[in-house]
């Protein structure tokens, strides 16, 4: 029975024994200060990660904008060089409008042809030809081209 009331005692000190190291534990992971701790610490973990999330952003942002921006200026120097082929486009279409009004203001001789002939086959000069005349030099090999074949 000695036995019995050993054992018993001794179990009863290691229930004992048990219960004061989860009573400890317990009161540890219940604490204020530690819970309140384990917050701080999970926060500022958090804060942490948002800082390093809004920095790689603000990156991406900056390199997006600097990208448009590049862009925007090369639109704006292809605009610039698309007026100014407009004008020199609206302006040769004046000049040979001019051109084509002048021409038909003159009056043109029937006998161009056979002047421009008759000169060419005394031996002047296609150049002079179109001085003398006041005709272009390349109308004057075409009307000779033409008057080969």
């Amino acid at each position: 029975m000695e036995r019995f009331i050993l054992f018993g005692a001794l179990l009863i000190g290691g229930y004992f024994i048990v219960y004061l190291l989860l009573k400890a534990k317990l009161n540890k992971s219940l604490d204020p200060k530690a819970v309140l701790e384990s917050i701080r610490e999970e926060v500022d973990r958090i804060i942490v990660e948002l800082n390093s999330t809004t920095d790689r952003n603000i990156t991406l942002l900056e390199d997006r904008v600097q990208n448009l921006s590049s862009l925007l200026e090369q639109a704006d120097r292809k605009i610039v060089v698309l007026k100014r082929e407009i004008e020199k486009h609206e302006l040769s279409g004046k000049v040979y409008s001019e051109l084509a009004e002048k021409r038909n203001q003159e009056p043109v001789e029937e006998d161009l042809h056979t002047r421009v002939l008759h000169l060419h086959k005394q031996g002047i000069s296609a150049s002079a030809i179109a001085k003398r005349l006041g005709i272009t030099l390349a109308e004057i090999e075409l009307i000779i081209t033409l008057a080969k074949r």
